[in-house]
């Protein structure tokens, strides 16, 4: 049990935390995929108060177990984090890297110490060092290292968790010094997420399909919300000229028979008012859609799913603490 609630910990960490302004000083420079998501931006928007609101606490309020560890770190306190890995392979290892004012030691020394009332043998959460600096482990699976120049390490090797320590202390090369990821157009501070890669030919197994990818060096993706739109940018590098053009014939062909040929009416209008250009070796493509569509959308599918449970799980704590206690049955009542 006390696994599984270290592991909702951790996801809540990953999935909900992604905050502050992209800071490539904390990236390893051989790094071939970076993911960032600016919390901070994200509470701000239509689509992240909503996603909050009816998602985001709902599930946490579901979780009762999750509840009663009173751990300091919630989603107002958490302010950034970034994850990035030197390979694409499955289950290739990263790093993520966080920032939060929760006290995150204290929260691990609690998990430890519930580990260590457990009557397992193993212990599933363990202090494993305090010099040359504090590190936990979750399993033999995770490592964590908190107060590492105001942030957090998580990663699922040591050898991974010391490395990117080093680049957080500035002692190893990083992005800032790298040419990966470079020349790509200038963020929007209103994006929320970015993801990137680089080496697209190293991606095993990429479907026939999708060999347009072979002509880019790598790729950029941004989400956001801006003037009451929720927008996606995407920016392939290409190889060259030639590759560029080749790029932009493929997307302007996927654009045009999305429109031609889908019976979903928002579908081909998303696709008809899309926008697409090339500038240099870089070829963007560019959707907007209004955020109180996109909410209204994901209403309709998913909102009474994902809130009900919760509710339930309300509804039954109130009535627990409203119903009246029961009474001792006659004959025990005679006795005493």
């Amino acid at each position: 049990m006390l696994k599984i609630h270290v592991l909702s910990c951790l996801a809540l960490l990953v999935v909900k935390a992604f905050a502050g302004p992209f800071d490539g000083s904390k990236v390893a420079a051989d790094a071939k995929w970076v993911i960032h998501l600016d919390f901070d931006v994200f509470r701000k928007t239509a689509i992240g108060q909503y996603a909050t609101e009816k998602f985001l606490k709902p599930k946490l309020e579901e979780n009762e177990q999750f509840q009663k560890l009173n751990l300091s770190i919630n989603l107002q306190n958490i302010s950034g984090l970034t994850a990035y890995g030197p390979t694409f392979e499955n289950h290739a290892e990263g790093v993520l890297v966080l920032s939060t004012t929760a006290d995150v030691k204290k929260d691990l020394d609690t998990l430890v110490g519930m580990a260590a009332l457990s009557e397992n043998e193993k212990k599933d959460v363990v202090m494993l060092q305090e010099k040359p600096f504090l590190l936990y482990s979750i399993k033999d699976e995770i490592y964590v290292a908190p107060g590492v120049a105001n942030s957090v390490l998580v990663a699922k090797s040591r050898e991974m968790l010391e490395q990117g320590r080093e680049i957080v202390l500035g002692k190893g090369e990083s992005l800032v010094k790298s040419k990966a990821f470079a020349d790509y157009p200038a963020m929007s501070d209103k994006a929320f997420l970015m993801v990137m890669a680089e080496g697209f030919d190293e991606f095993p197994g990429i479907p026939a399909q999708a060999q347009v990818l072979r002509e880019a060096k790598g790729g950029r993706v941004l989400l956001g919300e801006a003037d009451e739109n929720l927008f996606f940018n995407l920016v392939f590098k290409a190889r060259d000229e030639s590759a560029s053009t080749k790029i932009q014939q493929v997307l302007q062909g996927i654009v045009a028979l999305v429109s031609l040929s889908q019976p979903d009416k928002d579908l081909t209008e998303l696709a008809s008012n899309s926008k697409i250009s090339s500038a240099g070796s870089n070829v963007s493509v560019e959707l907007k859609v209004p955020a109180a569509k996109a909410i209204k959308q994901i209403e309709e599918k998913h909102g009474d799913d994902n809130h009900r449970p919760a509710k339930r799980n309300r509804e039954k704590r109130r009535y627990q603490e409203s119903e009246p206690p029961k009474e001792e049955p006659k004959a025990a009542q005679e006795t005493n």
